[in-house]
């Protein structure tokens, strides 16, 4: 799943990538395969404060592709986006996320 946010006009509702996600998620665990789980973009942050002991929101909380090893940059342009560094403010925001389905 591909998200694109303007950085420099961020509202403050900004884009969910981790809820479209999890939502979609949980309609492919719905159509029949059970195996389905989602890999968010970034940093969790369905807290403010993470007590990393007992996870408040541990039926939509997710891992992002960085933490389990996956290395974005490839991966996305392997798969046809353009992705880059982002060197100020000016530039959009990419974020992506992955299903994965058995």
């Amino acid at each position: 799943m591909h998200f694109t946010e303007d950085v420099g006009n961020a509202t403050e509702d900004p884009i969910d990538p981790r809820g479209s996600s999890t939502m979609l998620e949980r309609d492919i665990f719905l159509a029949g395969y059970y195996k389905a789980f989602a890999l968010g973009a970034g940093p969790c942050n369905l807290c403010a404060e993470c007590t990393m002991k007992d996870c408040r929101h541990a039926k939509s909380a997710r891992p992002s592709l960085e933490s389990c090893g996956i290395d974005v940059f490839s991966t996305v342009r392997n798969n046809g986006y353009h992705i880059e560094v982002l060197k100020d403010r000016s530039y959009k925001m990419n974020r992506f996320c992955l299903v994965l389905i058995e």
